[in-house]
């Protein structure tokens, strides 16, 4: 069966839910990596990223939301709101197809978190967990989109959302 969310040649429109995750201090909880192989070849080193998932076959955006929070964090968050969305561009590995990927955001106030409910499966299980300050976050994040060439690695206008409330 395919997933109608999943960007692929014949449907190169993809949708995921994504996560910005405050703690008690106000710190957003990301995904940190020192490096990465990604399996389009190219080795992407000392980055972040929040969380965000791919919708599933008769999956709600809320069911995401708590399956991405629990397989790439350990994580279990309160929703809170919706906080915007991003849309930007990327290659399907080895082809010509570029893929146009929507990402839907949602604040959520952390409740617990475990490292052993991690999906072993997902490649973010290489990174480490990490909170950091949103303005801090905002400036990393403008800098390693432009560092790495890639707009998807660019999530600061969704933190910047959370800023003017």
């Amino acid at each position: 069966m395919s997933n109608h969310f999943q960007g692929t040649r014949n449907n190169p429109y993809h949708i995921s839910i994504g996560a910005l995750v405050l703690n008690n201090e106000g710190l957003v909880a990301c995904h940190y990596f020192e490096s990465l192989n990604h399996k389009s070849g190219v080795i992407f080193k000392d980055f972040v990223l929040l969380m965000r998932e791919t919708i599933e076959e008769n999956e709600s955006t809320e069911e995401c939301l708590h399956r991405g929070l629990m397989e790439e964090f350990g994580m279990e968050a309160e929703l809170k709101s919706y906080i915007g969305s991003i849309v930007s561009h990327f290659k399907v590995p080895n082809t010509e197809v570029n893929v146009e990927k929507t990402t839907l955001y949602f604040l959520c106030n952390f409740i617990s978190q475990d490292d052993t409910l991690r999906s072993q499966e997902d490649i973010e299980r290489e990174s480490k967990i990490k909170w950091f300050d949103v303005k801090e976050l905002v400036v990393r994040m403008k800098e390693q989109g432009k560092r790495l060439g890639r707009e998807d690695m660019d999530e600061s206008s969704i933190i910047e959302n959370l800023m003017k409330r």
